[in-house]
């Protein structure tokens, strides 16, 4: 079947992601601006490949998923570095998940131009390498500087090149489904913590200790674990970075990035009827199968449009509540009297709860889209933000609002990479997804701040409220926020 010609203007998104990528075996003198029509048996050849290509995006993102691992190994590495250096403190070891949290998103958006440069396998090949052999270095760490240096930065600047690798992958088997292709990789974030929360609990505290032994800090008593539970944190080291080498092994495998296969513009070609989802939709040009519509051309452009900057204050205002429960869910469940075994069920189930819903969200996201999705998000969070400081010592009410905040959570985390494709396309979606992923570094920060100086003096009820301030921003900023917006205005 003869080759229908796009416009060199849309050609050229797809384009510019692939000239520079050295692993594909397509021709390489084949016409870049000429797309196939192809077959039911290849279009099902293609599903498969493409499912393959999730499944090794998935196994990546369990390895990334060692970000949300903090909040649950925290008490054993505290009570650990507390043994090494008594001046450690609690809102020492805190600070880990904010700094990780700007490491990562502070260079996600150069993951996919490093990787058109020296191949996307061969990216994710490095930075799993580089994660594996920073445990295996945290087993041998005594300083609390080094460990925090090397925690945060070795872990950190890897995982953040490679987190859009596999979807942009996936976005390319499925480019009418992208937010079902997110919603399932980044899932593997989610469940990568509640299965390795599981096995770190068992390696440092089988017995079901509890924090015993008191320091004094802030002027208030705060309690560590003893020496048979952070005697094992070097050996909980070792079986993670022994376990992230395995699964890069196995995302090294299976993700691949096919430069050839351009199945959105043949699609549309073809069927005339379906409209790519990652594309801008101008309202006052009727849909025609031949006319592609105008996407963001430059990053410049997208910085000056109104969407970046609701989106940038959205995210600000609405990633706090979860990132601060995230990085501090044992600490402030011990105060209410949970013990480490509930603590760390807790932790795994909202590990699901944050993977698991990704992909529920993202397909909602598919039908309503992203202002509803968010709104519902935004009203949840204001609820939830608002109860927690009454629920005393209820183990029962605390599951089910961390829970709860943890689903939210993973719907913000799978509707921001599908919402940046949609409305800036998918040559500046992702740039600009990774701005927004570093504004999530800094909403990590905030929350840290607020529990280091606030909790102190106004409680942990008193930094709810505040958080509960920053969720009536993200919700009004939402009510306001539009989907749609016209490129070829200048």
């Amino acid at each position: 079947m003869k080759p229908q010609a796009v416009p060199q203007s849309v050609a050229q998104s797809d384009h510019e992601l692939d000239k520079h990528h050295h692993e594909s075996q397509a021709d390489e003198h084949g016409d870049e601006h000429h797309f196939k029509e192809y077959s039911p048996k290849e279009l099902q050849s293609i599903k498969i490949q493409g499912a393959v290509c999730i499944i090794g995006g998935i196994a990546l993102h369990f390895v990334l998923g060692t970000f949300y691992l903090w909040g649950g190994i925290s008490p054993y590495v505290g009570a650990y570095m507390k043994n090494r250096d008594p001046n450690v403190t609690q809102s020492t070891l805190q600070i880990v998940f904010p700094i990780l949290g700007i490491a990562t998103n502070s260079v996600l958006s150069f993951g996919v131009k490093l990787a058109q440069r020296i191949g996307f396998k061969t990216m994710i090949a490095g930075a799993g390498f580089l994660i594996s052999l920073a445990f295996l270095i945290l087993s041998f760490i005594n300083n609390i500087y080094g460990f925090i240096l090397i925690y945060c930065f070795m872990i950190g600047i890897p995982s953040g090149l490679v987190y859009m690798l596999p979807i942009i992958c996936g976005w390319k088997y499925f480019p009418f489904n992208r937010g079902m292709v997110s919603g399932l990789i980044i899932a593997g974030y989610g469940f990568g913590a509640f299965t390795f929360n599981f096995i770190c609990k068992a390696i440092c505290n089988p017995n079901n200790e509890e924090p015993e032994i008191p320091f004094t800090e802030d002027g208030k008593t705060k309690k560590y674990f003893s020496k048979d539970v952070f005697d094992n944190v070097p050996f909980m080291f070792q079986m993670l970075a022994l376990s992230y080498f395995l699964l890069t092994i196995i995302a090294t495998l299976l993700v691949k990035y096919p430069r050839d296969l351009n199945l959105e513009y043949q699609q549309v070609l073809g069927e005339g009827n379906k409209k790519p989802s990652g594309i801008n939709h101008e309202k006052s040009v009727d849909y025609h199968p031949t006319v592609m519509h105008a996407e963001c051309e430059t990053l410049a452009q997208g910085m000056k449009s109104k969407p970046f900057w609701f989106l940038i204050f959205m995210v600000l205002c609405s990633i706090i509540f979860g990132m601060l429960l995230a990085n501090c869910y044992k600490v402030f469940g011990q105060t209410l009297g949970i013990d480490d075994a509930k603590l760390t069920v807790l932790g795994s189930v909202q590990a699901v709860c944050n993977g698991g819903s990704r992909f529920g969200w993202a397909v909602l996201f598919d039908k309503i889209g992203f202002k509803k999705v968010y709104l519902i998000i935004a009203v949840i969070n204001l609820i939830c933000t608002a109860t927690i400081g009454y629920i005393d010592n209820s183990y029962v009410g605390y599951f089910i609002i961390l829970c709860v905040t943890m689903c939210c959570e993973g719907g913000l985390f799978s509707c921001y990479p599908a919402v940046s494709a949609k409305i800036f396309g998918h040559k500046v979606g992702p740039i600009i997804y990774g701005g927004l992923f570093f504004v999530i570094g800094l909403s990590n920060m905030l929350g840290y701040l607020l529990y280091k100086f606030g909790e102190p003096k106004i409680g942990y009820g008193g930094v709810f409220w505040i958080v509960f301030g920053f969720c009536c921003v993200a919700f009004i900023l939402g009510i306001f926020f539009k989907e749609e917006h016209d490129w070829k205005k200048k």
